[in-house]
């Protein structure tokens, strides 16, 4: 004997693989999806001609919709943090392709890397004041160098002294923070053209 499986039970059984692909969120947040989902769910089915079968088909793969919440509250996340952490793991998803990700993941590492070689320079400069400093060999205009351990280029001479720490520290916390604005505004100018599209 086999037994029938009602309306709600269905979209139960939807909504608990939703809740399991979404595992990691706040546990508000995921009640608050799943509201909305179970709410758009019965509103579709109530349509003339809807079934419950096809508005859960119109929602598509439940690990897939799971997936688009995840990303946009990675992305919301980004959008007002500043932690590099979160605005990284926004960044995997502001792109419609994977190399537009791929460039916006790489440039903002790479201003951080930077940052880091500059907050490296003023702290080393403290403990190895005669192996770290910004050289200039005279007659050469190209010839700027931020050494932060070794020797100085042949016949250099340090711009900077002491200096180069309040320096060096204040221009990696500008870098730093125009990395991070930049990086928001990529992610917030995405989850602008997408709400657009979605409309």
């Amino acid at each position: 004997m086999t037994t029938a499986v009602g309306p709600d039970h269905k979209i139960q059984s939807y909504l608990a693989r939703v809740r399991v692909a979404l595992r990691g969120l706040p546990e508000r947040e995921i009640e608050d999806i799943l509201r909305e989902l179970q709410s758009h769910t019965i509103e579709l089915a109530g349509q003339e001609g809807g079934t419950v079968e096809s508005a859960l088909q119109s929602l598509g793969d439940p690990v897939d919709l799971a997936e688009r919440y995840r990303s946009e509250n990675e992305m919301a996340r980004a959008e007002c943090s500043g932690s590099p952490l979160v605005i990284l793991q926004g960044l995997r998803h502001a792109s419609r392709n994977r190399l537009g990700r791929v460039t916006a993941t790489a440039l903002y590492a790479f201003g951080y890397i930077n940052v880091l070689t500059l907050w490296a320079a003023a702290i080393d400069k403290l403990f190895a004041p005669s192996r770290v400093g910004l050289w200039y060999v005279p007659g050469k205009i190209w010839s700027f160098a931020l050494v932060t351990s070794g020797k100085a280029p042949e016949g250099a001479h340090e711009l900077l002294g002491w200096w180069l720490v309040p320096i060096a520290a204040l221009v990696g916390w500008a870098v730093r923070y125009v990395t991070d604005r930049i990086a928001r505004w990529w992610i917030g100018r995405y989850r602008r053209s997408k709400a657009s599209q979605g409309a």
